[in-house]
């Protein structure tokens, strides 16, 4: 039998310090990653939904017409807390946002005038969108036919 020297062992555990290193430099580069993710979704759960052009717009309308106020849904210009509570609800569940607005109205316990369904759901995608770019949400696009393109969402898992 061979017997091993110092010196191998010493090589060998100093192999084995280095593997350790490499792994726990990983972990926190991964630990990083997450931290970093989070604090993007709790900038979108506290950013307003609409960005300042689409407030022009808005008060541009206001003035247009004589001192009465445009009828803008909850939904619409809360779009983001809408959402956010839509997925604590339905957590790891794909969803249109069309779906998104008929569980925001469920959750709530209310429902909108039926002219408002294109705004709400138009305000739910464009801040889909964002949290996307942020990295809080999955896109999935699915195609029923040729020319019918599905888009589903769903709130990224972060898993340690």
């Amino acid at each position: 039998m061979a017997r091993i020297s110092g010196e191998t062992i010493i090589q060998q555990k100093i192999m084995e310090l280095n593997h350790q290193i490499m792994h726990f430099e990983e972990c926190i580069k991964q630990a990083k990653e997450y931290q970093a993710t989070l604090r993007q979704a709790l900038v979108a759960l506290r950013a307003e939904p609409f960005s300042t052009p689409m407030k022009q717009v808005i008060k541009q309308k206001r003035e247009k017409v004589s001192n009465r106020p445009v009828d803008i849904s909850l939904y619409s210009r809360r779009s983001s807390e809408f959402i956010a509570k839509v997925f604590k609800h339905y957590p790891n569940q794909w969803m249109s946002a069309n779906e998104m607005m008929w569980k925001a109205f469920e959750i709530e316990g209310k429902t909108e005038h039926k002219s408002y369904h294109h705004s709400i759901v138009t305000a739910f995608s464009h801040a889909l969108r964002r949290l996307k770019e942020k990295g809080i949400v999955e896109r999935q696009e699915l195609r029923e036919k040729p020319s019918v393109k599905v888009i589903r969402w769903r709130l990224k898992e972060i898993g340690m």
